[in-house]
């Protein structure tokens, strides 16, 4: 984008531009900073302006995982965050735009430490109220059992990866789990039993994935959905193996007993074109569990 595309942007952005204090201008795709802008002459720099990631500001090593900018890209409609960042609470606002190089979305910021009130009737400091906010993205898009991430995370960051596959030609590698006769779990040892199947299925997941990029996420009930973006099917085969052995090796306590369990595993790893949707990715995975299933359980598809 050209400087005055910037300008020309901003003018437009009169309301935003007096309430807010800075303006990013985000790629998504590429979790980059296009462009950083201070709005208000008197505004100081922010931390992490330097920085070409724009989870860096947050104090992230990755993509954050309540992302707005995000969802603006993938929803084409803007969103407002409050979010902490070294000791700062800042009001974030995403707005989706179409320029001549295609979408991205602009971020505005405003520091908000001083001006908003947080009151929950018990004084507490602000160390309090930053882990509040904190638990508040959390759990939107946190799975509330197992602590992986839920079917709303896979519905915003999915789309990303596709999309980011297909720009930089890459492979998506994802996974499709499911927990084998688990309905069996409920109806022998009780719904609570199941709940620490499902929280042992996931913890299991986590542990065998090791590059930030790789993630889990609970797809519903007992299935799962990891996305490893950029992974050969070598790799992929290997990380969905190891999880199988390692559920099926595993002795689950329950009262007095222990529960057995195993899980099918269907994997998909190819190439995308542009016209594709997050709906064909899934469905690869989700063809190849099936035969997973029907082929006896217990295994992985490819």
């Amino acid at each position: 984008m050209k400087e005055d595309e910037f300008s020309q942007i901003l003018s437009c952005m009169g309301i935003l531009r007096n309430m807010y204090e800075y303006a990013r201008f985000i790629d998504p795709l590429r979790s980059r900073i296009i462009k950083m802008e201070a709005l208000d002459g008197q505004a100081g720099r922010l931390p992490g302006f330097e920085k070409s990631n724009c989870f860096a500001f947050w104090g992230n090593k990755t993509t954050c995982e309540n992302c707005i900018s995000m969802r603006a890209y993938v929803e084409n409609q803007s969103f407002v965050k409050i979010e902490c960042a070294a000791e700062k609470v800042y009001m974030t606002t995403a707005v989706p735009l179409e320029t001549k190089s295609g979408r991205i979305v602009v971020e505005f910021l405003k520091d908000a430490t001083g001006s908003m009130t947080f009151s929950d009737g018990t004084g507490g400091d602000n160390g309090e109220i930053y882990s509040i906010i904190d638990r508040m993205n959390d759990l939107a898009v946190r799975d509330a059992l197992t602590g992986v991430y839920n079917r709303r995370y896979i519905n915003e960051k999915l789309p990303l990866e596709l999309m980011g596959a297909v720009v930089s030609q890459q492979l998506l590698s994802v996974i499709m789990i499911d927990a084998d006769h688990y309905k069996r779990v409920n109806d022998t040892y009780g719904h609570l039993a199941g709940d620490t199947v499902l929280i042992t299925l996931a913890e299991t997941l986590q542990e065998c994935i090791r590059r930030e990029t790789d993630w889990v996420a609970r797809y519903g009930g007992e299935e799962f959905f990891i996305c490893l973006p950029g992974a050969t099917l070598k790799m992929t085969l290997e990380i969905a193996e190891n999880m199988r052995s390692r559920i099926e090796h595993k002795a689950i306590p329950s009262g007095n007993s222990e529960i057995k369990i195993t899980a099918s595993f269907g994997v998909s790893c190819r190439r995308y074109a542009r016209d594709s949707k997050i709906e064909d990715v899934i469905a690869a995975a989700d063809e190849k569990l099936y035969l997973a299933k029907k082929n006896g359980r217990n295994r992985v598809e490819w």
